[in-house]
């Protein structure tokens, strides 16, 4: 086999997380940890210019750390529609940036303390986005984490380009 189906092979690769990590691709192509990276990250970079043309791209997932490969075309319909309520969006946005912050697990009281909102509201606010996929809640019931549907939805490279480039407001 070649770079490029041992690649393929495991962009594609299904279960939970879908794709692979560097360490992966790292193991499978055969390559050092320290040198390795700067030759593997070449050679995603021309399998997605190759993959691009037949309408497909090579996507990283921050949340498990994971490179996969994903159809532009969805990545487009995605970025274009909105499926939540501006309610379920902003708990999702703090629960995403509380889950960076502390490194996976948040309280339920830190979300509610930067949602500003009661208790009952947020507690509501995440069983919906529970339901949807978007994040799990712990066996206790206090804390939250991000679902498997937020980094396979949410462009964070595109989010954070938009949050950097918007010119503040006088």
């Amino acid at each position: 086999m070649n770079e490029y189906t041992i690649l393929m092979r495991l962009l594609t690769r299904s279960g939970n997380p879908i794709g692979a990590s560097v360490d992966d691709m790292l193991d499978a192509l055969g390559l050092p940890e320290d040198l390795g990276r700067n030759i593997l990250f070449r050679r995603l970079s021309k399998l997605h210019s190759r993959l691009e043309p037949v309408g497909l791209i090579i996507k990283h997932n921050p949340v498990s750390g994971v490179f996969y490969v994903d159809t532009s075309l969805q990545a487009k319909i995605k970025q274009d529609e909105t499926t939540l309520p501006d309610r379920l969006a902003a708990t999702l946005l703090i629960v995403i940036t509380l889950a960076y912050q502390d490194g996976g697990w948040v309280s339920f009281d830190r979300v509610r303390e930067f949602r500003k909102k009661s208790l009952k509201g947020v507690m509501e606010d995440l069983r919906e986005l529970q339901n949807q996929g978007y994040i799990e809640i712990d066996q206790t019931g206090k804390r939250v984490r991000l679902g498997l549907r937020v980094p396979f939805e949410i462009d964070y490279e595109a989010f954070f380009r938009n949050l950097v480039s918007e010119k503040p407001v006088d």
